[in-house]
C-alpha cells in the first residue's frame, strides 16, 4: 500500500468558503460515489483552518490524502474515462492544477500514536519537507526517522505540546519524477492552534529542536499549513 499526498490550491476567482464547501460537498460526493474510484482504498481531506489564512506566506487551501493497494489501481483510476469525465473534470474546475504539489509516500511511520478515541475539534500541522541542499536521499530519510522523530517524542518538554506525530517518507521510486522536490510530509496533531504556537515559540524548541532541524531540513523551503481535523470521505480498508 502507498499514499498520494497533495497540497491543493483553489482556482483563481473561487472564494475561500466556496472552495471548502465544494471540496467537502460536490467533489467528495463524486469521489465516494463513482464506480471508477473502486481502487481507492481511503480518501481524506484536511481543510486549512480559517484562522490560518491570516498568514499570507502560504498559498495552499488544504491537503488531500489517498491510499492505494497498488500502482495498477492508481493508474486504472486516473486513466478511466468515466473518472476523467466526472471527478477529473471537477478537479480541473476546482483546483489550480499548476500549483498542485503531490508526493507519493510510503505508509506513514507513526512516531507518537494518536490517543484512542480522539475526536474533533483538534488542529493538525501538515508540512511538506525538503532536505537541505547537498544531503543524500537515504541520509535524509534515516536522520528524519531515527534521530529527529525520537528527539521530538522523547523530549518531555516538547512532547507535552502535541497529541500525535507521523512521518510520511517519499517512495524511493517517486524520485524518478523531476517535477517534485518534496521529500515527505510530516503531520503533527495538537489540541488547538494555540498549542502549536506555544511549542513553536517555546525557548526549549529554539534550543533543542530548531538546531536539529537545521541539520537535515531546508527550513526556508517548507510548505506548512494548519488544518482542522481530517475529514474521511471513504475508507475501504479491512
Amino acid at each position: 500500500m502507498f499514499k498520494v499526498i497533495a497540497f491543493v490550491k483553489r482556482r483563481d476567482g473561487i472564494e475561500i468558503e466556496e472552495f471548502h464547501d465544494r471540496w467537502r460537498g460536490r467533489h467528495a460526493d463524486l469521489i465516494a460515489q463513482s464506480p471508477a474510484t473502486k481502487g481507492l482504498i481511503r480518501y481524506e481531506q484536511s481543510h486549512r483552518s480559517l484562522r490560518d489564512y491570516e498568514r499570507e506566506d502560504c498559498p495552499f487551501d488544504g491537503m488531500a490524502t489517498q491510499w492505494y493497494e497498488s500502482w495498477d489501481a492508481f493508474i486504472d483510476m486516473y486513466s478511466n474515462t468515466e473518472y476523467q469525465a466526472t471527478v477529473g473534470a471537477d478537479e480541473n474546475d476546482l483546483f489550480d492544477q499548476k500549483a498542485l504539489v503531490a508526493v507519493f509516500t510510503e505508509v506513514e511511520d507513526v512516531i507518537v500514536e494518536r490517543p484512542e478515541g480522539l475526536t474533533a475539534p483538534y488542529t493538525r500541522l501538515c508540512c511538506a519537507v525538503r532536505r537541505k541542499p547537498g544531503m543524500e536521499i537515504e541520509e535524509f530519510h534515516t536522520y528524519w526517522l531515527e534521530e529527529h522523530g525520537p528527539l521530538n517524542r522523547d523530549d518531555a518538554d516538547i512532547r507535552k505540546f502535541f497529541l500525535a506525530y507521523e512521518q510520511n517518507h517519499r517512495m524511493r521510486s517517486d524520485y524518478a519524477r523531476k517535477d517534485c522536490d518534496v521529500d515527505g510530509v510530516t503531520i503533527q496533531t495538537f489540541a488547538s492552534a494555540r498549542d502549536f504556537y506555544a511549542m513553536a515559540l517555546d525557548p526549549i524548541y529554539a534550543e533543542r529542536i530548531h538546531p536539529d532541524e537545521l541539520k537535515f531540513l531546508a527550513r526556508d523551503n517548507l510548505i506548512w499549513l494548519l488544518t482542522d481535523a481530517e475529514e474521511v470521505i471513504l475508507d475501504r480498508r479491512s
